[in-house]
């Protein structure tokens, strides 16, 4: 491990992960930023936030279609990359995962997996920094993933790749609200709003940015729970209100 780390992890989420109950979709996302890169993206950040009138970016309180594109647009001229692990909690198996505390943790392993296989491929390290809920929960999710979850080989982590981990609120580590856009862009393309349609065009405007290895997003920049998670495309395609040549990221052409 390295003294001083080569990145930064920002993990958050969007949708409501309690089974059966809240949003169908729930996602994971972390944001890799490597720190020469942080005061680049901190100042659009900030310009955004200025141009919009807003004191923190959180996508999905932001409902204006044309605000939400703007800050993607400007986002998506970042230099960063991030992947997603995606829920779809009505195929929950509860005799296997009984409640949410449960099923985020398997979500996080799936998750600093990806993590971990793009930071050693890439031969960096990372500190991670988790979204704040402000309770007990915070301090329990990290003990969780030190203790338990990346010393344990057969979770087929690297856990050479991390270094501290915490826990921030989004309004006092700001980069936070960069993993906010992607999770909730990809919250977007799957969950059917209360109009009856979903909205894949913001996380194509970052498709650039998700992990891939060999050429392949699927499994590495996406992944779903399960595999019969997985959305057809068909499925999706009359729901969508983007053009019709943009392929939902992540879900299976038939």
């Amino acid at each position: 491990m390295k003294s001083v780390s080569d990145c930064t992890i920002y993990i958050d989420e969007a949708g409501d992960l309690g089974i059966n109950r809240g949003t169908r979709w729930f996602v994971l996302s972390a944001a890799i930023v490597k720190k020469n890169a942080e005061p680049t993206i901190r100042a659009n950040m900030d310009q955004i936030k200025t141009k919009l009138n807003v004191k923190e970016i959180h996508l999905r309180k932001i409902l204006d279609y044309n605000r939400r594109a703007y800050i993607v647009r400007e986002l998506g001229n970042e230099s960063f990359t991030y992947m997603n692990v995606l829920v779809d909690t009505t195929k929950f198996d509860v005799s296997k995962i009984p409640d949410s505390n449960v099923a985020y943790n398997y979500v996080c392993k799936y998750l600093l997996q990806r993590v971990s296989w793009y930071l050693r491929d890439n031969n960096m390290t990372g500190d991670i920094v988790l979204s704040a809920r402000g309770t007990s929960r915070d301090g329990e999710l990290i003990e969780y993933i030190q203790e338990k979850l990346l010393p344990y080989p057969g979770n087929s982590i690297d856990a050479t790749v991390f270094g501290k981990i915490t826990a921030k609120t989004a309004a006092s580590w700001d980069l936070l609200q960069l993993a906010d856009v992607c999770a909730t862009t990809m919250f977007l393309t799957y969950e059917i709003n209360g109009f009856g349609f979903c909205t894949p065009c913001f996380s194509m405007a970052l498709q650039n940015h998700l992990y891939q290895k060999n050429g392949r997003v699927d499994s590495y920049g996406i992944k779903f729970f399960t595999s019969d998670m997985k959305p057809d495309v068909n499925e999706l395609r009359n729901l969508r209100v983007c053009a019709k040549k943009e392929r939902t990221p992540g879900a299976t052409t038939t």
